[in-house]
């Protein structure tokens, strides 16, 4: 009891200081998103990073450091700076998106947040995702529930595929045989007469919102663990599940994902196309 109660107390610990720390990045996110005066740069021929992206990582990275001395970081520019070469150990590591959806915030689109998780053994026990722009700020902890502004959360019910509203993201691959699979994937839900279907252009902000209920499923190819680990805890924390567009289990290093309630997370496995994409 006493060793839970130590756990229990450390876990608080990281998720205060985890949103705490989010808190601050979304102020300069917000900030720099209202100035409109990011430095924009390109790590592919469409892929973006900022300024702002590389400020708040280093910010992020900084304060962590400093209240926990003992945990390793996965973030997304460093890694990015390294040509995506990156190893998710068993070691206590903070996982960090500080600009998800770097081009809606290029564009001024309000959809952006960041997003920082901790695993521990690489399963995510804390998720932080704060959108500044609208002021929403998901957490989740390891067995403690997942929240928008205080207000406990719990995936939707949607069991039929008519009744869903299911969001995916583009990415950036645009090879021919890469857009036919993307496409495809789409073809075969409208096919199979899905309600509506969305593309915000954040994985984080998007399966935190499968989370709420807002949206009944997200799947997407090509994404990395920075943008899917806080969020992941979200969902599972309101009652979903998160897995590989098969249905199988989410493997981090795989770039696919899908969320959502069981039942509809099983529906829309059965309509996606699982073969391998080269994603760059």
């Amino acid at each position: 009891c006493y060793a839970s109660e130590r756990r229990s107390l450390a876990m608080d610990k990281y998720l205060e200081e985890a949103k705490q720390v989010a808190l601050d990045a979304g102020n300069m996110i917000k900030s720099a998103f209202q100035r409109a005066e990011s430095i924009v740069e390109l790590k592919g021929s469409i892929d973006l990073v900022t300024d702002t992206d590389k400020k708040v990582e280093a910010m992020i990275i900084e304060r962590l450091t400093k209240a926990f001395p003992e945990t390793t970081f996965l973030a997304e520019e460093t890694a990015s700076s390294q040509g995506n070469l990156y190893e998710f150990k068993d070691v206590p590591t903070w996982v960090i998106d500080p600009v998800d959806g770097t081009t809606n915030f290029v564009h001024r689109f309000p959809i952006c947040c960041v997003s920082i998780a901790l695993a521990i053994k690489r399963e995510v026990v804390v998720g932080v995702v704060f959108n500044p722009v609208l002021d929403e700020m998901f957490t989740a902890s390891k067995g403690g529930g997942a929240f928008l502004n205080g207000k406990k959360l719990s995936v939707s019910r949607v069991e039929r595929l008519e009744q869903a509203v299911v969001s995916t993201n583009v990415g950036y691959v645009r090879s021919a045989d890469g857009i036919k699979f993307m496409l495809a994937n789409m073809e075969s839900l409208l096919l199979g007469n899905v309600q509506s279907m969305r593309s915000g252009g954040s994985a984080a902000w998007e399966i935190a919102s499968v989370g709420c209920g807002r949206l009944d499923a997200f799947y997407e190819f090509g994404i990395h663990p920075w943008d899917i680990a806080a969020a992941s805890l979200i969902v599972t924390e309101a009652g979903g599940v998160v897995c590989s567009p098969d249905g199988s289990p989410l493997e981090w290093e795989a770039r696919r994902v899908l969320c959502g309630n069981q039942v509809i997370v099983s529906e829309v496995a059965n309509r996606l196309k699982n073969q391998k994409l080269n994603e760059k």
